[in-house]
């Protein structure tokens, strides 16, 4: 019985766990050099996505499921759904969560191609791209060496 309660234990703390993201995604990512450089970017982990100040990290987008919807080749797509805060000391109802869509772009960087905002309550969804804080935020380049950036002899693609 004690055997069964640890493993079912082990299995309910499996499953709050984040789903870890898309090995593409790891490392810092930033908008530029200079910014690599002073350490400022992005880092996509299980639990959540975080802007980073050399030694800060702060979360952006909370809970982030990711679900890879394309791979091969040249091209990449990660669908990530995150949870929206709370604001104020509402009813605890069901919370709106955001829909992003970011996808491999020519330069090997990645940059939002959709986001959604989702009314948990109603269903109700709101599409955002066109001045989007996130796309701004998320147009970003692998800091460091990645291998979009290399071909398979370790050189910069042509």
């Amino acid at each position: 019985m004690a055997r069964a309660a640890i493993v079912l234990l082990g299995l309910l703390l499996a499953g709050c766990a984040g789903a870890r993201p898309p090995e593409e995604l790891a490392g810092l990512w930033s908008s530029g050099p200079a910014a690599c450089a002073a350490g400022v970017g992005v880092r996509f982990r299980a639990d959540a996505i975080e802007a980073v100040y050399q030694d800060e990290a702060e979360t952006l987008f909370a809970r982030p499921q990711y679900e890879i919807q394309e791979r091969n080749g040249r091209t990449f797509r990660v669908r990530i759904v995150y949870a929206l805060p709370r604001v104020g000391r509402g009813a605890q109802l069901a919370g709106a969560h955001g829909v992003l869509v970011l996808a491999r772009q020519n330069g090997g960087g990645i940059a939002p191609v959709a986001h959604t905002l989702i009314d948990g309550l109603t269903g109700s969804a709101r599409v955002r791209i066109a001045n989007d804080p996130a796309a701004a935020l998320l147009t970003l380049e692998p800091c460091g060496p990645h291998p979009w950036r290399e071909d398979l002899r370790g050189r910069a693609p042509a």
